[in-house]
C-alpha cells in the first residue's frame, strides 16, 4: 500500500512539472529581452538555469533561513555570555551573511554563491 502511495505521488509531481517543463522550453524559444544586473552586463537567463534556481530554492532557502535564525540566536547569547562583547557577537554573526536564495546567474557560473564569509 505504501509503494502505491509513493508511485502515485511521484506519478503526480511527474505529471504536474510536465506543464512547467513546457513553459520553460517555450520561453527559452522566444526572443528574450536583456536584463541589466548590479555589475551592469545585459544577459538574460536561460529558462533552465531559471527553472533549475527556482527548484533548488526549494530545499535551499528553508535551510538557509533555519541557519540564519540560529545564527543571530547564537551571536546574540554570544554576545550576552561576553558582557556585551559586541565584537564577539558580530564574529558569529558572519554566518548570516550572503544571499538568501539562488538565482540563476549561479547556476550558469555568472555569480559566486555567498554563504556566510564562504563564497
Amino acid at each position: 500500500m505504501r509503494k502505491r502511495c509513493c508511485a502515485l505521488v511521484l506519478a503526480l509531481v511527474l505529471v504536474a512539472a510536465l506543464p512547467v517543463l513546457a513553459a520553460a522550453e517555450a520561453m527559452g524559444a522566444e526572443e528574450d529581452v536583456p536584463q541589466t544586473t548590479d555589475a551592469g552586463r545585459n544577459y538574460v537567463p536561460g529558462a533552465w538555469s531559471s527553472f533549475a534556481a527556482a527548484a533548488s530554492n526549494i530545499v535551499y532557502f528553508p535551510l538557509r533561513l533555519a541557519i540564519t535564525i540560529v545564527t543571530a540566536e547564537a551571536g546574540g547569547l554570544t554576545g550576552w555570555l561576553t558582557g556585551g562583547d559586541e565584537a564577539a557577537a558580530k564574529a558569529v554573526w558572519h554566518g548570516t551573511d550572503g544571499q538568501a536564495y539562488i538565482r540563476p546567474g549561479v547556476i550558469e557560473g555568472r555569480e559566486r554563491l555567498r554563504f556566510g564569509d564562504y563564497e
